[in-house]
């Protein structure tokens, strides 16, 4: 008895070590350590640093957002192409000339936002339509960057409008982000991503409930079913369309990855 005694205390014993071992050794996620890429890939990336991202005209970025006439196109989505992109290098290698720039952007775009909130390009007929609410999507990303890189409350400030705005807008519609514009609503929804980059910002519940009800618009009928058919090979999801450039083009990866980003 005495030695089955022991051997249980002794079990237990290595069972709690054994156990507080476990919790103290579990990983976790880190950020990723800074580096300075050299050599051939390191050249090419300050080319295009110095022969992209610094020689952009942002006036030329800026310009369409001044003529709200457009009614099929997606020209608002380069400003925030290039902003994007535009932020990732200063991060990489910051500078005084490329933060000149970066405030040039920012503040050329918001000149441009009206009283309702708007920033884009569409004629009022056309807005949720085509490419509209994509090209939100990108300067809303714009200026959440801007705002997490410098904590400038102008470019929060402009953001909460302009997402004020498009959920106003779809308010007075019908509400469902997923009928909007092209490819079985990818496009527009995939303003997922700023819409919780904004929650995380601001903490509103507003945006956390607007994100919510497009992921539940994604599983309705007319949505893409992006959880649903997540398994499944994206060109088998839906049939193909007579028009590529549609709404019922079910199978454009691009505009899927953005919404699962």
């Amino acid at each position: 008895m005495i030695k089955l005694g022991l051997a249980t205390f002794v079990f237990i014993g290595l069972t709690l070590s054994l156990s507080s071992t476990i919790l103290q050794a579990q990983d976790k996620l880190r950020k990723a350590d800074s580096e300075i890429l050299t050599d051939f890939l390191g050249d090419r990336l300050m080319k295009s640093y110095t022969n992209r991202i610094l020689e952009q005209d942002v006036d030329v970025l800026v310009e369409p957002f001044k003529h709200r006439e457009e009614t099929s196109q997606w020209q608002s989505e380069f400003w925030g192409k290039w902003f994007t992109s535009a932020i990732l290098a200063y991060r990489y290698h910051p500078t005084p000339s490329l933060k000149v720039k970066l405030e040039q952007a920012i503040t050329g775009l918001i000149t441009t936002q009206t009283a309702d909130g708007y920033i884009g390009n569409y004629a009022e007929k056309a807005r949720l339509k085509e490419w509209d609410i994509w090209g939100r999507k990108y300067c809303m990303l714009g200026l959440l960057d801007y705002y997490e890189l410098t904590k400038d409350s102008k470019s929060l400030n402009a953001a909460k409008k302009l997402a004020d705005n498009l959920m106003a807008d779809l308010d007075k519609s019908d509400g469902v982000i997923v009928t909007k514009g092209n490819y079985r609503g990818m496009a527009a929804s995939s303003i997922l991503e700023p819409i919780c980059h904004l929650y995380n910002a601001t903490k509103n519940k507003k945006y956390l409930h607007f994100a919510e009800k497009i992921v539940t618009q994604w599983e309705g009928p007319d949505g893409p079913q992006l959880i649903s058919k997540a398994n499944i090979d994206v060109a088998k999801r839906f049939p193909k369309p007579t028009n590529w450039y549609s709404f019922e083009q079910g199978q454009k990866a691009y505009e899927m990855m953005s919404c699962y980003e």
